[in-house]
């Protein structure tokens, strides 16, 4: 594979970003239609989409996360706080209170 000059690599990375772009819009308006089918039409729910676009959001931010953190590691001037330990435990954190709270509709309801 041959190098990339710099504007070979700049128009890799629109190519990209439109194609994420697109990507996620495809995957939000499927989720959207998904929505419909189940409220209006009586329809089952399908939640393939809808975690397609969750996992594909959260490796995106993740990602970007990890590519700043790397990018000021060696900055003495500029300090952030780590926000990929503090989103996990977020994510965590909303992942116990989801299954806290779908386990006490289960139990409550059958």
């Amino acid at each position: 594979m041959r190098k990339m000059d710099e504007m070979g690599r700049n128009i890799r990375l629109r190519s990209e970003e439109l194609g994420f772009k697109s990507a996620v819009l495809i995957l939000a308006v499927w989720v959207l239609y998904e929505c419909w089918q189940g409220f209006f039409n009586g329809g089952t729910y399908n939640h393939l989409p809808a975690l397609i676009l969750i996992v594909t959001l959260c490796v995106q931010g993740l990602s970007e996360m990890v590519m700043k953190r790397k990018m000021i590691s060696g900055d003495e001037e500029y300090k952030e706080p780590n926000k990929i330990l503090w989103w996990s435990i977020m994510f965590i954190a909303a992942i116990a209170i989801i299954l806290s709270i779908g386990s006490y509709l289960m139990l409550n309801y059958n």
